[in-house]
């Protein structure tokens, strides 16, 4: 077996446990429900399905139950998942803390075991007996016949509306969402699933969201993994595509669709883009044949998460991805690209919630100064603050090889331990290595190529394998051009370079890894 697959066996291995439990609930607590922001809370009435959380590994601190308030009434809420906000998240009403009680941030590599079944969270049955979600009927009908969808709103230009206090800016109104969908005839459909609505509070601008956030959003999803056939992320467009692509690894063994969706007019103007997406994503998380990945479906069009990109700030076609041709499209009728679904998962959800984001992104242009990059590896190295360097360089890959301090930097840098990876500059294209002598100074220098995948795939995806904790820095370079959750083309499947032989075109026709 190759080093490439026995280092991605690991990262894909499987574990059993027992089977999923199924919902206990009636058919009207089944209904279509939305959150109700002016009423108070109330938790599930199931208590007797209730069984205490167990230590699963490396699990966060605070597993057990714990109370959180409603907004609008101040009045303690019972949430089964622990606080409704982790405290380290901007969508917390509590500020940062440097707290190291919760271990599920704090890496503690000393402690870590040789294998990998306690590096990550595990989803079981017993560890979430019922959801946190609120319980609000919305429409009369038999959420028996109907599948279930969970939306998760975070905020975004969807929630906005002009506001006065701010000289008529759009900032995000709590409760839009709610009152916008409580109007929806389309709800009403026997058609359509059942729906259950929760904001967050409070509403933020997509600017604003990191990964503290990325694991209130996972957590949430692995606490009512069990009770929903699907679920949709309403959120803004300007970090959608990294959000997205970032749940994509943390979410192994998706066995679900998670479709995320916003849009680029507010939902207050009458022509508002947010209907057509709302309703779209609603039917994609909840069709009979799911395309169970993490997704984006913007304006006609259904996206894998980590091959995503933000195109357009003033269409309504803002998302594209660059290198493959979508998931799916819509029109008259739903048409689906069969052969780039990826296969259905073969074990148990396992959440992964350590994102270590200790990288850096630089964008070269002609005639930079080579001193800055310096030193901002040399610090970086000394204090620990660096450990992966992303590259977009020029082309195919290419940089001024004549600037001799510029390939000692990376070979520095390389010595250093921190990771150096090569992106292209292109919107459409890869990375080869190698084609040009430009390249070949690079690979010499130990960098690392990324073949096509986009800018947000390569951050999430190094932040993903570094936060495992279980991977050393070579194993994570020879991961890059490895596909996880179809983020990149195999190397094999790249097109050819130019001026290459009958031989070497005719020996790569037909072959695509997705």
């Amino acid at each position: 077996m190759s080093i490439h697959a026995s280092l991605a066996a690991s990262i894909s291995r499987r574990v059993w446990v027992s089977s999923a439990t199924k919902f206990h609930g009636s058919a009207s607590e089944c209904a279509c429900r939305i959150y109700n922001a002016s009423r108070p809370l109330q938790p599930s009435n199931s208590n007797h399905h209730r069984r205490p959380r167990r230590n699963l590994g490396r699990m966060a601190s605070g597993t057990s139950q714990s109370k959180s308030v409603c907004p609008s009434s101040g009045t303690p809420l019972l949430t089964p998942a622990g606080p409704l906000f982790e405290y380290n998240s901007v969508m917390s009403p509590h500020t940062f803390s440097t707290d190291t009680n919760d271990d599920e941030d704090e890496l503690d590599v000393s402690s870590l075991p040789k294998g990998d079944d306690n590096l990550t969270e595990r989803v079981k049955p017993s560890e979430s007996d019922y959801f946190f979600i609120p319980q609000v009927k919305l429409h009369d009908g038999d959420g028996g016949q109907r599948k279930r969808v969970l939306v998760l709103c975070t905020g975004g230009t969807l929630t906005m509306a002009p506001n006065p206090d701010m000289g008529g800016a759009l900032s995000p109104v709590p409760g839009a969402l709610t009152d916008f969908m409580k109007s929806m005839l389309e709800l009403t459909n026997p058609k359509m699933p059942d729906v259950v609505v929760h904001e967050y509070s409070p509403l933020l601008d997509s600017s604003d969201m990191g990964p503290p956030d990325w694991q209130v959003i996972a957590r949430d999803i692995k606490a009512n993994y069990l009770h929903f056939d699907g679920f949709v992320v309403l959120m803004g467009t300007d970090t959608m595509a990294y959000t997205a692509t970032a749940l994509s690894f943390m979410l192994e063994n998706l066995g679900k669709p998670v479709v995320f969706t916003g849009s680029q007019v507010p939902i207050a103007e009458p022509h508002s883009d947010a209907r057509q997406n709302l309703i779209m994503s609603l039917i994609f998380a909840a069709r009979h044949v799911p395309i169970c990945e993490v997704t984006i479906f913007f304006h006609d069009r259904l996206i894998r998460a980590c091959r995503a990109q933000k195109v357009n700030t003033g269409e309504l076609h803002a998302f594209d991805s660059p290198n493959i041709p979508p998931l799916a499209t819509t029109g008259i009728s739903i048409k689906e690209n069969d052969h780039m679904i990826l296969p259905p998962a073969r074990g148990v959800l396992r959440v992964h919630t350590r994102m270590d984001t200790r990288l850096l992104a630089l964008r070269l242009v002609p005639g930079f100064d080579d001193k800055i990059l310096q030193h901002t590896i040399e610090v970086g190295a000394e204090s620990g603050s660096l450990r992966a360097l992303v590259l977009q360089l020029y082309g195919t890959g290419n940089a001024p090889a004549v600037k001799e301090d510029f390939i000692n930097c990376l070979k520095r840098a390389n010595d250093l331990g921190i990771l150096v990876v090569a992106s292209t500059q292109c919107h459409v294209g890869t990375v080869m290595m190698g084609h040009y002598a430009t390249g070949k100074a690079l690979e010499r220098a130990g960098v690392v190529s990324s073949n096509d995948m986009t800018l947000e795939a390569i951050s999430c995806k190094i932040a993903y394998m570094m936060g495992r904790g279980d991977l050393s820095k070579d194993e994570i370079a020879q991961l890059m051009c490895v596909s996880m959750r179809g983020e990149v083309t195999h190397s094999d499947a790249l097109p050819c370079p130019p001026f290459s032989s009958t031989f070497q075109r005719a020996s790569r026709k037909g072959r695509y890894y997705y």
